[in-house]
């Protein structure tokens, strides 16, 4: 029987064995495929919207200046994607949650007023579901209004931001695709040192 000619062995030679050294353009075929999957998954949205942190109620701003270890406001939002966008994608559920996305404060939520027309469940550092029995479809939709104190031990500035932490549900029962949104924190002065704004009391609330 004879030796396939890519197996064929030679005189004072090893044979020829087929390379089977996963390739890099496989691995970047794998990765372009996921993200058509994504894609597909968001064909019938126009726009993206987003879920986030503003300084501001109605509109997203994305900057605030505030002293350290001083209490003060930010805003759950939903929003178009660009400033001043409507979010065209009518939603009955949205899970939403906070999270630092740089650079070392602790953000520590004194007070919450959530918007009374929705129902929620759950806190904004470890995760909401806003709902309504009826289809959402408005331009922007405030989820809530926190008061929070930055904890710090020095000046500059921080990025917190608000975004999806699970599939969020529309009005036909599709779950389509949502962004997150940051806010930029500057702590302009020196901190006080306090009780509240101790390491030790950092720390205690992770224990």
């Amino acid at each position: 029987m004879s030796i396939p000619p890519r197996r064929r062995c030679h005189a004072r030679a090893y044979c020829r064995i087929p390379d089977r050294t996963v390739r890099p353009l496989a691995v970047a075929a794998f990765f372009i495929a996921a993200l058509l999957m994504l894609a597909q998954q968001a064909r019938s949205q126009t726009d993206i919207p987003r879920i986030g942190l503003s300084a501001d109620r109605f509109t997203y701003v994305d900057h605030i200046t505030v002293k350290p270890n001083e209490d003060f406001t930010l805003h759950a939002l939903v929003t178009g994607f660009g400033p001043g966008d409507p979010i065209n994608q009518p939603v009955t559920s949205l899970p939403w949650v906070i999270h630092q996305v740089c650079c070392g404060a602790v953000l520590e939520i004194v007070g919450i007023d959530f918007n009374p027309d929705l129902q929620h469940a759950g806190h904004p550092l470890a995760g909401t579901i806003s709902s309504a029995e009826t289809c959402i479809d408005q331009e922007s939709i405030w989820l809530a209004t926190l008061r929070v104190r930055m904890l710090s031990t020095e000046a500059g500035d921080v990025l917190w931001a608000a975004g999806p932490f699970g599939p969020i549900v529309d009005c036909d029962g599709e779950v389509p695709l949502f962004l997150s949104m940051p806010v930029t924190i500057t702590l302009d002065g020196e901190p006080t040192p306090t009780e509240t704004s101790g390491w030790g009391q950092i720390k205690a609330m992770y224990r």
